[in-house]
């Protein structure tokens, strides 16, 4: 990242007039919108994404059909391949693993049919939602486990209101752990101090928050018996949600408590009290998990310069579907695109498929 901004900053005076005075320039004004980075591999993005699109001059046609018959493989069917070149095989066992990831739960509910069945009076609804908690918590120690005993690097705990990564020393060579939470506000900071868990905010410009909770208390006190004109400014109340609000965790014991309030964040957190369990990603099985795989959509394109722009989405066969009834497409003026939605896209699919195209062809572009 120290390269990415050294970059930014060089390359970014033959676009943009950067002017020197006393209002600090934005970063938007300084870094370009576009980085090239030299080689193969993807930039280390560590944000949850919701679509890739892979457009390339070669077709992708093999990767939808492995994607079709990957969802077959989950669903009890084994997949068999024959007559495939070494090539052809180690491209398509990258790509079908690249797909992969292990999610608990497999499917969210929604929130009020949550607080319907906390509120029933019904024994198998209280139940139900007791023993989901129950697989859920149960889930969350064994990634937390696996974790810090090195069998696993990295790991995510999403909620409706903030994401929390937990990333081991292995991907961040060093030997301690990390974790990172999103989209913070004042009253999970001040929880996180409470229980006396130390943190960061390393993108944050506000000076950090000094007031411990006895002094809030005290502020309350002097502003209820009306002593002068008290008025409290937080610095950090427009930092709330944003990206700014990023908290930082470093080391295990800090690791550890960031943990700790999240296994309990029924008891710590009452906006998710009457809400689904907290989402987990893997980029290995663990306990409770299930198998998951994204949606994949391939589709053939005519360039926009051939002055054409009707596309194909191909069927299960991998054969373009029957709303692609166009005349034949000419020489060199088709390319190919790949979709990847999903509720949440962890990096490791984002690196693995880069991976796969990598091993296929020379050049694609990714968004």
């Amino acid at each position: 990242m120290k390269g990415f901004g050294a970059r930014g900053a060089s390359g970014a005076s033959s676009g943009t007039n950067i002017q020197a005075g006393d209002v600090p320039l934005k970063s938007s004004e300084v870094c370009p919108s576009k980085i090239t980075i030299p080689g193969k591999r993807a930039p280390l993005d560590l944000t949850l994404k919701t679509t890739l699109q892979f457009v390339s001059s070669s077709s992708v046609k093999w990767c939808h059909n492995l994607s079709t018959s990957c969802r077959g493989t989950v669903a009890g069917g084994r997949s068999q391949s024959s007559g495939r070149t070494r090539q052809e095989s180690n491209k398509e066992f990258l790509f079908s693993k690249a797909l992969q990831s292990w999610v608990y739960p497999q499917s969210m509910l929604p929130a009020p049919i949550v607080s319907a069945m906390l509120s029933s009076t019904a024994r198998g609804e209280k139940d139900f939602i007791h023993k989901r908690y129950q697989d859920w918590e149960d889930s969350f120690q064994n990634l937390y486990y696996m974790f810090r005993k090195n069998l696993l690097n990295i790991f995510y705990v999403c909620t409706a209101q903030f994401v929390a990564l937990f990333i081991s020393g292995n991907c961040l060579e060093k030997q301690s752990c990390n974790a990172y939470l999103s989209q913070s506000t004042r009253g999970m900071r001040s929880l996180l101090r409470k229980q006396g868990v130390s943190f960061s905010m390393p993108l944050c410009k506000a000076e950090m928050e000094q007031a411990t909770e006895d002094d809030l208390i005290e502020f309350s006190k002097i502003r209820t018996l009306n002593l002068g004109q008290t008025l409290h400014i937080d610095a950090l109340s427009e930092v709330d949600n944003t990206t700014q609000s990023l908290l930082s965790f470093t080391g295990n014991k800090s690791v550890h408590g960031l943990y700790d309030v999240l296994l309990n964040y029924k008891s710590f957190l009452n906006s998710l009290s009457a809400t689904d369990v907290p989402v987990l990603y893997s980029p290995v099985p663990f306990q409770n998990g299930s198998l998951h795989i994204p949606k994949v959509i391939c589709r053939e394109m005519r360039k926009a310069d051939s002055g054409l722009a009707s596309s194909s989405v191909l069927d299960d066969a991998g054969e373009p579907g029957s709303a692609a009834s166009d005349p034949p497409l000419a020489a060199g003026s088709v390319c190919y695109s790949m979709e990847i939605k999903d509720a949440a896209l962890p990096p490791w699919v984002v690196s693995g498929v880069c991976a796969a195209m990598t091993s296929d062809t020379d050049r694609f572009d990714l968004t």
